[in-house]
């Protein structure tokens, strides 16, 4: 899964009170910098810019240039702090594009807060596809009592945005990481483009195509992630700079998103990978063993995972911590063969996908190592030991009629043994909405699988609808044990659709009275249940006035 370290593609406008309120710590921080101010800001689409401006004493006018590309819209804010300024917005061209009077320029007056403020703040609303070029917001005003200076914020949207996708931005020296750039039309994929990945030290590395094809590195076609693989050699800073060229209907528009990774060494060093195959009784396979032999160069408590993938995609972890000081070390995972048999249910090769170890011995925890497609393990399921005892979730409930009316249920359910004998089996049925009963029963079973079977005859069935589900099973013979949370359960049937206690007792009281009358009453002008069904006393297949008159002849 992808994480994305994107370029933002839209912030909130600040408040507007909140930064007129710190407009003065502004200008004590600009005016002691001696920082050169009304130059030409370049904005960056998607992303807010702040602009300033001296107003020097007695100064009556004041431009703030700003250079926008390849925008859909601009809007503004722009406090000042002096009172009877007016604002125009100057476009590339020189023309006038907001004025005094403009319906999309409003101004907040500083006089309206308490306590009074000089000046106000003037505020635009979206200006659709503003040109390219530098623009200028010209303020004119009476002549400055004193040094102050303009502060605003700009924001440039367009719907073509572009961002570099990577994982993490710490990364391991020796790691191979999918660089992508993203590159979305409204948030939607842009597909069918060619950008360019540059990704160096220092300095820019040679510029390689990304690609969005669903191969590797990219692995998803469509999703408007362009990637390219790139091995980070050695510690150190790296920057990734991504280009592309996107068609438009009013011509090609040109996207560029950077990033920054931080590249350090990492705190253990493989010397090798061993993959063992650890045998059982009779030849089989008991385990699947990778061990990580290691040179520790920080003395810490690492906390490591390891990923066994099958053919099918379906994974184990498997997660160990120890500490371990300077010097050789390992890290080992164990997958048995139990496992394997019931989380990945296919043939190998089952492939050692990924090796990681965290530091968790400091106060931050740390990546410390990190391998990808460690090796594979060649082995079939039918190499693998079986448990002593083996449990799956196979249950097949089938109901037991009698006079039309469900009686019992006949349940079955596999359990398959190394050792023939007699056995313990235990179980809870529990049905929708409370308990059924509890199954205890000794079997003799044969080495293998057995088809074991039980009849279910509870009174619960009477107050309770299903579905009917096994739960907790244990199953102990044989030195052995074994365990499943879950069997499985029956088709959803229904309280009433069991063989009556009493003819008209609906409430299971032992009496028909009238509080049978109400329930057969409260389900009136509903089709009877099959197969069976208590309401349904006269039993032509429907729950109407005749069964309630039914019940109360029975009173």
């Amino acid at each position: 899964m992808k994480i994305f370290n994107m370029t933002q593609t839209g912030a909130q406008r600040p408040a507007l009170i909140l930064g007129w309120l710190l407009a003065p710590l502004f200008l004590l921080l600009m005016l002691l910098s001696g920082r050169a101010l009304a130059q030409t800001v370049p904005v960056a689409l998607n992303l807010p810019a702040t602009v300033t401006g001296d107003i020097n004493a007695g100064a009556t006018r004041l431009d703030i240039p700003f250079a926008l590309s390849g925008a859909d819209s601009l809007s503004f804010d722009l406090i000042v702090p002096v009172d009877g300024a007016v604002l125009t917005l100057v476009d590339p061209n020189g023309d006038v594009v907001l004025g005094a009077g403009d319906p999309r320029l409003s101004f907040h007056p500083g006089s309206e807060r308490t306590p009074a403020l000089p000046g106000g703040v003037f505020v635009a609303e979206a200006i659709a596809a503003p040109a390219d070029g530098t623009w200028t917001l010209r303020l004119t005003f009476p002549a400055a009592p004193g040094p102050t200076v303009a502060l605003g914020t700009i924001m440039a949207r367009s719907r073509y945005q572009a961002g570099i996708a990577i994982e993490r931005t710490t990364l391991l020296a020796g790691e191979d990481v999918s660089v992508g750039m993203v590159v979305l039309d409204n948030g939607a994929p842009i597909i069918g483009l060619s950008p360019s990945i540059a990704i160096g030290s220092g300095q820019p590395g040679a510029a390689q195509t990304g690609y969005d094809d669903g191969k590797t590195p990219d692995g998803r076609a469509g999703d408007g992630v362009y990637s390219v693989d790139y091995t980070f050699a050695t510690p150190g800073l790296y920057d990734i700079l991504g280009t592309v060229t996107i068609p438009t209907p009013k011509g090609p528009v040109l996207r560029t998103a950077a990033s920054q990774v931080n590249v350090v060494a990492p705190q253990l060093s493989a010397r090798g990978i061993r993959l063992e195959t650890i045998g059982g009784v009779n030849a089989c396979v008991a385990t699947l063993r990778a061990t990580v032999d290691v040179d520790v160069l920080k003395a810490s408590r690492y906390a490591s995972l390891m990923r066994l993938v099958a053919p099918n995609g379906k994974s184990i972890d498997a997660r160990s911590a120890k500490d371990m000081g300077v010097g050789p070390g390992t890290l080992v995972a164990n997958f048995s063969a139990a496992d394997i048999k019931a989380k990945l249910g296919v043939d190998g090769p089952y492939t050692l996908a990924q090796v990681d170890a965290l530091d968790v011995g400091g106060s931050e925890i740390a990546l410390a190592y990190r391998k990808r497609e460690a090796g594979a393990f060649s082995t079939t399921l039918a190499n693998l030991c079986a448990d002593a005892i083996e449990l799956k979730p196979q249950l097949t409930v089938t109901p037991v009629l009698q006079d039309g009316y469900i009686a019992s249920f006949n349940a079955s359910f596999p359990v398959t043994v190394r050792n023939a004998g007699f056995y313990q089996i235990s179980y809870k049925v529990i049905g929708r909405n409370g308990d059924i009963g509890l199954v205890n029963a000794s079997r003799s079973l044969s080495a293998g699988v057995n088809n074991v079977s039980m009849n279910w005859a509870y009174d619960g069935f009477q107050g309770v609808d299903g579905p009917y589900r096994a739960i907790s099973l244990l199953v102990v013979g044989g030195g052995s044990s074994a365990r499943l949370g879950d069997i499985g359960a029956s088709q959803a049937y229904e309280r009433w659709q069991f063989v009556p206690k009493k003819a008209g007792d609906l409430d299971n009281d032992g009496v028909v009275g009238a509080g049978d009358v109400a329930i057969i009453n409260q389900y009136r002008g509903l089709r009877a249940l099959v197969p069976g069904d208590r309401r349904d006393l006269n039993r032509d297949g429907l729950i109407d006035i005749r069964d309630a008159r039914a019940a109360q002849t029975m009173r």
